[in-house]
């Protein structure tokens, strides 16, 4: 494979296991296994599956002001979170876009760390070292660390196997820091599946050892390792946003339906234009759609039809394992995010019936306790 992309630490790894390598966000990156998407998918949702996520980025944030800095910058409250709290939130625009969606992780007051999306590293840290007003010191780290995920019913099993101490699964969106093979590791219990799960960020030296580790000890839970293919669909039913897809410059945090990470109580950059947008609406909402499996799934960009005429767009779409139909997550006008509502969708040039589903299209199982 003739490319400047970048390999990770577990490259070697992947083409052991036979891994389809392409090309994504300036990284090679396993697409699927020989096992196939439908089975990785699985996996997860009843058992494990590991994945390499080494290709997002890791932003650190360290200062006096570091607490105001990440206040003005995101929307979400960070005031919420406390030590060893990681919250989801957004970088919003003063025009109302989004730059990037993103994890922060606050280790205390004055230092936090920001893990982005793979796709948006260089713009990103372009935004965050350009809206530097508050003397912090920021340090992009992306090329250091490794990120392994563990996802699934069974990832307690596997972590506890593979000899990590204390592991619960009790208090999710948080995380905390020890050794592993003398080198710090953050254990964070996050994910992007809406399984129970854990995401450990580690140092590359130590990630091919890490995951031949996690691998062995889950071998008796029925581990599987997944790619990007089976990380899309797993994300798409749990209802979260994809940059890119749901989520652009061209997108503000209220239409993409994400008003819940929004702290109205405190000052941020864009805040009017979110403000004005919740006080008289949006022209558009980010919603669900689902539609027989005979039909084949609708693609990004596929027209979607209320009563005949056209009325919204895909942005994501795909076969659901777990829901054996289709789903996909369109922009709609507000009156017609309603569940149940009949509408129909653009498959392969043709229409195709569909009914509008409010996501998760599966729900959540990050609250359930393990029995």
């Amino acid at each position: 494979m003739e490319t400047t992309a970048k390999k990770t630490p577990l490259y070697d790894t992947h083409l052991e296991l036979d891994a389809k390598m392409v090309e994504f966000a300036g990284y090679i990156m396993p697409a699927w296994y020989p096992t196939g998407i439908v089975k990785e998918h699985l996996a997860v949702r009843n058992s494990a599956g590991i994945f390499d996520l080494t290709h997002m980025g890791e932003f650190f944030v360290k200062g006096q002001r570091a607490f105001d800095f990440v206040q003005h910058i995101t929307c979400n409250d960070v005031r919420k979170v406390g030590n060893g709290g990681v919250q989801y939130t957004l970088f919003p625009t003063p025009e109302g876009g989004v730059v990037d969606d993103l994890l922060v992780y606050q280790i205390n007051p004055e230092h936090y760390m920001m893990v982005v999306n793979a796709v948006n590293i260089e713009k990103d840290w372009e935004w965050v070292s350009k809206h530097n007003d508050f003397g912090v010191e920021l340090k992009n780290s992306s090329d250091k660390y490794s990120l392994i995920a563990v996802q699934g019913p069974k990832c307690e099993n596997v972590l506890s196997d593979a000899g990590f101490n204390g592991v619960a699964y009790d208090h999710p969106f948080t995380f905390r820091r020890m050794k592993r093979d003398g080198k710090r590791v953050y254990l964070c219990v996050t994910g992007y599946t809406g399984e129970r799960g854990f995401e450990l960020i580690v140092q590359n030296s130590i990630a091919p050892a890490l995951w031949r580790d996690l691998m062995k000890a889950g071998e008796k839970h029925e581990i599987t390792p997944a790619g990007l293919g089976a990380r899309d669909t797993l994300r798409l039913e749990a209802g979260m946003c994809l940059y890119g897809h749901e989520l652009d410059d061209t997108t503000s945090v209220v239409e993409a339906n994400l008003s819940w990470t929004i702290g109205w109580d405190k000052e941020f950059l864009g805040k009017d234009v979110l403000l004005r947008q919740r006080e008289n609406g949006t022209e558009r909402l980010l919603f669900g759609l689902t539609a027989e499996k005979k039909y084949g799934s609708p693609r990004p960009g596929a027209k979607v039809f209320v009563e005949g005429a056209e009325a919204g767009v895909v942005t994501s779409g795909s076969y659901s394992p777990s829901l054996d139909r289709n789903i996909a997550f369109c922009y709609l006008p507000p009156e017609a995010c309603e569940e149940g509502r009949e509408l129909s969708v653009e498959v392969r040039k043709k229409q195709v019936p569909a009914t509008a589903t409010k996501p998760p299209f599966v729900k959540h199982r990050l609250f359930e306790h393990q029995h």
